[in-house]
């Protein structure tokens, strides 16, 4: 699930997202253009998660299919 805009969703959305992943293992790829917020840095502390800052990264994760 990619979740794009992510400072416009409220923190109840936040832990319903951090529900899903735990319960069903869906990976939760959050797009984001700036500095994390200190409370959403916090929350990744708790979950297993990746940052990743270039476009080599993000096709390394996801290679495209040939």
């Amino acid at each position: 699930m990619t979740v794009l805009r992510p400072h416009r969703i409220g923190w109840g959305v936040w832990a319903d997202l951090m529900a899903l992943h735990r319960t069903t293992g869906t990976d939760v790829i959050v797009v984001h253009h700036a500095e994390l917020p200190v409370d959403l840095a916090h929350l990744l502390r708790h979950c297993d998660h990746r940052i990743l800052t270039t476009h080599a990264g993000v096709q390394a994760l996801h290679p495209p299919a040939c």
